[in-house]
């Protein structure tokens, strides 16, 4: 048997504390210009500091907080942590909306996904640098980034005998995955201190590793049984000719690392945000 099982990871809020201030005053206002003479948009004063959470990642039940500061008149950096409690993955609006159109109703990786919880966090640190004439973080950006992430699997894993028996293997297990990355988009003031930011296009790369184990008593598995029951644990996670997971089979159980690329996409994200 193959099956693919795509770990969905998450992520963001740890809110770093730098001095809340008002909109920046050190710079001239055009109450302070001389008589007859207009203050420059660049020189305008502008918010340095922003806290704001991410509504679309709540369509996979990740819940959390992004504060950025603002380093000079046009780059800043953040740092966000997420969070994610035990979720059945596939019952989450993303999650459902996705199974809807790869799998069939009744098939048997939908029933096998189905029975996966899963939960994690993640902190990203990132520097955006804006465009446009205005200070602040406003206007489209380009920003780099770099996310660690930590991962807990609860999977029981209902193992078809080839003799047409039934062996449920309840496998648990962790990963952490570290990487970086790049992400394009806008970010606006809608309201004199409500902020949206608009993720456009993203991504990360990186390496995931971790472990898993079911421990119950599999004496009873001859060794057919045994390889059939492996080749299904590694083949969770299809990598082509290499799997990410690599299994043994015990009497006491199965016990597998884990090693994976640490992927993710960051597109047509909305979060919301307030300006001091």
């Amino acid at each position: 048997m193959n099956r693919t099982l795509l770990f969905v990871p998450a992520m963001l809020c740890l809110s770093l504390c730098a001095g809340a201030q008002s909109p920046d005053t050190t710079r001239a206002t055009a109450l302070e210009a001389p008589a007859g003479e207009k203050t420059s948009v660049r020189n305008s004063p502008y918010y340095k500091n922003i806290i704001k959470t991410n509504l679309s990642s709540i369509a996979l039940a990740n819940y959390g907080l992004t504060y950025e500061r603002m380093l000079t008149r046009k780059i800043s950096a953040s740092i966000g942590y997420r969070f994610m409690p035990s979720t059945n993955v596939t019952q989450t609006p993303l999650g459902e909306t996705v199974m809807d159109i790869v799998a069939e109703e009744g098939d048997d990786i939908s029933q096998q996904l189905d029975k996966l919880k899963m939960s994690g966090n993640a902190v990203t640190l990132e520097f955006r640098v804006y465009t446009g004439r205005r200070p602040g973080a406003k206007g489209f950006y380009a920003g780099v980034y770099g996310r660690y992430a930590s991962f807990k699997y609860d999977y029981p894993y209902d193992f078809e005998n080839p003799d047409g028996g039934n062996t449920l293997v309840p496998l648990k297990g962790n990963s952490k995955g570290i990487g970086g990355g790049i992400i394009l988009g806008g970010q606006f003031m809608i309201a004199k201190r409500v902020v949206v930011d608009l993720f456009i296009i993203g991504g990360h790369y990186g390496r995931m590793t971790g472990k898993a184990e079911g421990l119950t008593d599999l004496s009873d598995l001859d060794e057919a049984d045994r390889a059939e029951l492996k080749d299904d644990i590694e083949g969770l996670v299809d990598l082509g000719d290499n799997h990410g997971i690599k299994a043994e089979v015990r009497d006491d159980g199965v016990r597998a690392d884990i090693k994976l690329p640490f992927l993710g996409v960051r597109g047509l994200g909305l979060t919301v945000g307030f300006a001091f």
